[in-house]
């Protein structure tokens, strides 16, 4: 049989560390400080007996002398029960059934000498544990002796039947002593609300404050609707290359690495360069050109930029790409994603729910507000209007230099054509995007290097067959018509070369022509669509910073846990 709990008493011992560990952000109790003595004082071996056992050792040991023994989940067991005892008030507990159970101890509130009620919480869901002297035929002063050592914090496991109070909540009510299996060392904080401190502790934090906790379930959630409302139309998931010689497909920077195992073709002595991945788009096009019509991918970009309240150097997109599709049937199939998923946060509920709900409901009510969609800016259109100044029919440099002066706006540091198209955007149209969400579209082609466009006799030259969804004045959304013909779009990598070279516009996308070599083998017309996941958890859950809704925060808090 396991030894059940230390039997010194901690409460009058040493609040001295005495773990090999320094500088908390946290001070131990002398209860605690006191129990971490203790068990550092056992060798290994003793450690593990008394507060680390192998869990199918304590189950064994918990189940010697009993029949029929079922290891039970807590969610599980309040599905399964909690129906039961509420239609049937006059049943109080069920002794032919026993279940194992095990989870953290949440609460402990003593009633009397020889009786204690315990929560524990598993799987996000919590029951109480109903421990008297009386059922696991113990004397009281055997009963306190297993059990005053328990601790909010402590994981355990525990033998008994379903049962009833009085008042009729769920519980087990134990047959035998509870099993320590790892015993908390430190005490929670009442509360954590200093910011530099959470992101020191994203563990605590997620101990302490329910809402950031919620909130990365939340994320969870919107991946998986994410991935089914794919799945359910048919689109197959594959995963692309995260490391590549050279990286494009994105107006950003990478980050630049190297193997120890690769090197350069004509020049032994020196190291391959090797950089990963900004967007995944152009190795999920080389698949569409290979015969696969829908696919998709979720995963983790790396963009060598800067940090603040919504940017993080790491951080996580889903890209979908469908063949023979425009960029309307885009725009509806858009819509209906964020209805489906809306639906999947505030449904069944999920201990998220009430989080998500408000924004929600506004996100659902702003698209009835636009007739059931999302409100349609064209962007050249949209920009004189606020302008109040007809664009250039060619816009060069030049010409969207002398347009600025036209407005009196001061021209960005890096004056390539699409970084000053790019900030007549961020002033005029995008503070548009606040009140209701909005798809800006028909950009002109200088902003879209991978898109198709067409109509370069028109107003304001040739624009792409692409847009943006606004939500609350941020971009969400990022899709377009591909461009398919391998000749234009070699010219537009040119292009974009150009603009790295004479104006140091870092933000130009990198040619890759060996993926227009692909093209030649002929591309179906197609559309692709782009989301920032974190962005979107941002959205749904109303956390106004990025780090809320990864899991240890930005990348300057990973370094510091």
């Amino acid at each position: 049989m396991f030894p059940v709990f230390g039997l010194i008493s901690f409460r009058n011992m040493s609040a001295e560390s005495t773990g090999p560990e320094n500088g908390s952000d946290f001070e131990d109790d002398a209860d605690f400080a006191g129990r971490k003595k203790e068990i550092c004082g056992l060798n290994a071996e003793e450690q593990d007996k008394k507060y680390y056992p192998c869990i199918g050792d304590v189950r064994r040991a918990l189940q010697e002398g009993e029949d029929d023994v079922r290891t039970i989940r807590v969610p599980e067991f309040r599905k399964r029960y909690a129906p039961f005892f509420k239609e049937h008030p006059d049943v109080r507990r069920i002794d032919d059934k026993t279940y194992i159970m095990g989870g953290k101890i949440k609460s402990i509130r003593k009633a009397g000498r020889g009786s204690y009620f315990l929560d524990i919480v598993q799987d996000y869901a919590k029951v109480q544990l109903m421990a008297h002297h009386k059922a696991m035929a113990l004397d009281k002063e055997e009963f306190v002796r297993q059990h005053a050592q328990l601790r909010p914090g402590d994981q355990c496991v525990c033998i008994g039947n379903p049962a009833a109070t009085r008042v009729g909540e769920l519980s087990l009510r134990l047959t035998k002593p509870i099993r320590l299996v790892a015993p908390a060392l430190h005490p929670l904080p009442p509360k954590l609300t200093d910011t530099a401190l959470i992101n020191r502790n994203r563990v605590v934090d997620y101990l302490v404050n329910a809402r950031a906790r919620r909130v990365i379930l939340a994320r969870a959630a919107i991946v998986s609707a994410l991935r089914r409302f794919l799945d359910e139309r048919s689109f197959i998931e594959v995963s692309t290359p995260v490391i590549g010689a050279g990286n494009s497909g994105a107006n950003a920077t990478p980050f630049v690495t190297s193997s120890v195992h690769l090197r350069q073709k004509n020049n032994e002595s020196r190291l391959e360069k090797l950089s990963l991945r900004v967007a995944p788009e152009l190795w999920l096009k080389r698949l569409v050109i290979g015969g696969f019509d829908k696919i998709y991918e979720i995963g983790a970009v790396y963009r060598n930029e800067g940090v603040d309240a919504t940017h993080n150097p790491e951080f996580t997109t889903c890209e979908f790409y469908q063949t023979y599709t425009s960029l309307d049937e885009l725009m509806t199939l858009t819509e209906q994603l964020f209805r489906y998923i809306c639906g999947a946060l505030v449904g069944g509920g999920s201990e998220y729910a009430d989080l998500c709900r408000p924004q929600c409901a506004a996100l659902l009510a702003a698209m009835a507000q636009a007739g059931g969609r999302f409100r349609r800016l064209d962007f050249v259109g949209a920009l004189e209007a606020q302008a109040g100044v007809a664009l250039p029919h060619t816009l060069t440099q030049d010409n969207l230099i002398k347009y600025y002066g036209k407005l009196g706006l001061k021209v960005p540091e890096i004056a390539s054509a699409p970084q000053l198209l790019d900030n007549l955007s961020a002033v005029y149209l995008e503070p548009l995007c606040k009140e209701l969400p909005t798809f800006i579209y028909n950009m002109p082609e200088a902003l879209s290097p991978l898109a198709k466009s067409a109509g370069a006799g028109a107003a304001a030259g040739a624009v792409s067959r692409r847009f943006e969804l606004y939500i609350g004045g941020k971009e969400v959304v990022n899709a377009y018509e591909e461009e398919n013909n391998p000749f234009k779009q070699r010219r537009k990598f040119a292009a974009e070369l150009r603009n790295r070279d004479k104006f140091r516009d870092a933000e130009s996308i990198l040619p890759d022509y060996r993926y227009t070599q692909f093209m030649e083998w002929g591309m179906p017309p197609t559309a692709g669509w782009g989301i920032g996941v974190d962005r979107l958890a941002m959205l749904l859950t109303g956390s106004d910073r990025i780090e809320s809704v990864l899991t240890f925060g930005r990348l300057p808090d990973v370094l510091k846990q």
